[in-house]
């Protein structure tokens, strides 16, 4: 065997070895793990029928691939999903949130029975929604950001006569879309940014109407140091809109930040992205006012920057579900065993 031969041998040994470390080390990276250590309680559990609309407190639900759903025991027929309904433009199928319609934080959705939803708002009569089917409904794709398409099924023109008259003071103009949890999205081409930064992200991460995960997670010690920063704060964690939140005596703020994985009960989550945060924060949930000091951006803004792709202020973190199950106010909430004290903001490493 001549020279070149061996060396050539050699460069693809070596080639091979460096891609297998490569995989093993990706591999490795995504197995659950199995070593776990109690950080806090499961204090504040929230699902939001409506994106934008207002929140359903739970005391139990179903943590799906798709976020949480109601559990079997505790609802009143027709399982509620999270972010399963969306307000979104006739003209050109654009989703429209509280961002620009405050007062939808004030529109309420719950189950009637196993056949219809019933919705409520300020000054307007209740509205039955017929769980749409695509059998008896229109489908067709609404656009979230970025251009991102989502399948949606139509509810109906009584329902987007109710929409429009509350929303815009219009006849028409809104329709409502309902997702059956029957796809996934895709966000490869849409989000490629983000993707190539936060690397645990995938399509799997996705909710369905959410502005990108399953679910979204805060520690209640985050939201009391940012108060104490605010000042004279009317600032609550209900203006962040997260799904589940965390509470603990030495729970440190922002933990969350630096925590790879959680688990809750028998469901495991996985951080995949800070939650970067917009406009919507400063929209008072109880009643649709907007803060005139732009409060807690303005705050945020001073100390919490996003590194990534887009310089935004950060609060909680965006999981995705790794394995599905059931969740209840009171769980302890653990994150993997490391060489630092769980509880602190400092780095995770975790024990072999």
């Amino acid at each position: 065997m001549g020279i070149a031969t061996k060396l050539t041998i050699i460069s693809l040994a070596s080639i091979l070895a460096a891609a297998g470390a490569y995989f093993y080390q990706r591999k490795k990276k995504d197995i659950i793990p199995w070593s776990w250590e109690e950080v806090g309680k499961l204090t504040k559990l929230n699902l939001f029928p409506l994106k934008s609309g207002h929140r359903i407190e739970l005391t139990k639900a179903e943590c799906t691939e798709f976020g949480l759903r109601h559990s079997k025991d505790e609802a009143d027929g027709f399982q509620l999903r999270d972010r399963c309904l969306v307000v979104y433009s006739e003209k050109d199928n654009e989703f429209r949130t509280a961002r620009t319609y405050p007062k939808m934080v004030l529109i309420d959705v719950s189950v009637h029975d196993d056949h219809y939803l019933a919705v409520d708002a300020p000054t307007m009569r209740t509205l039955y929604v017929k769980i749409p089917t695509k059998d008896d409904n229109n489908d067709s794709f609404i656009r979230l950001h970025k251009g991102e398409e989502i399948y949606t099924i139509d509810c109906g023109d009584e329902a987007a006569s109710w929409f429009s008259r509350y929303i815009l003071q219009k006849d028409s103009g809104l329709r409502l879309g309902y997702h059956d949890a029957t796809r996934k999205r895709d966000i490869r081409k849409t989000h490629k940014t983000i993707l190539d930064y936060y690397t645990n992200l995938t399509n799997s991460s996705t909710g369905l109407y959410s502005d990108l995960t399953a679910v979204l997670l805060l520690t209640q010690a985050s939201m009391r140091d940012l108060n104490k920063r605010i000042g004279n704060s009317s600032v609550t964690v209900d203006n962040f809109r997260p799904n589940v939140v965390i509470d603990g005596p030495a729970l440190q703020p922002y933990a969350e930040d630096n925590w790879d994985w959680i688990k809750i009960g028998d469901v495991v989550l996985r951080n995949v992205k800070e939650c970067t945060r917009c406009i919507m924060t400063t929209v008072n949930p109880e009643n649709a006012s907007r803060s005139s000091d732009r409060e807690p951006l303005k705050t945020l803004e001073t100390y919490r920057l996003s590194n990534g792709p887009h310089s935004l202020p950060t609060m909680g973190v965006n999981c995705e579900v790794k394995v599905a199950g059931t969740i209840k106010l009171g769980d302890p909430v653990y994150i993997p065993k490391s060489v630092t004290h769980p509880a602190t903001n400092g780095a995770v490493t975790l024990q072999e």
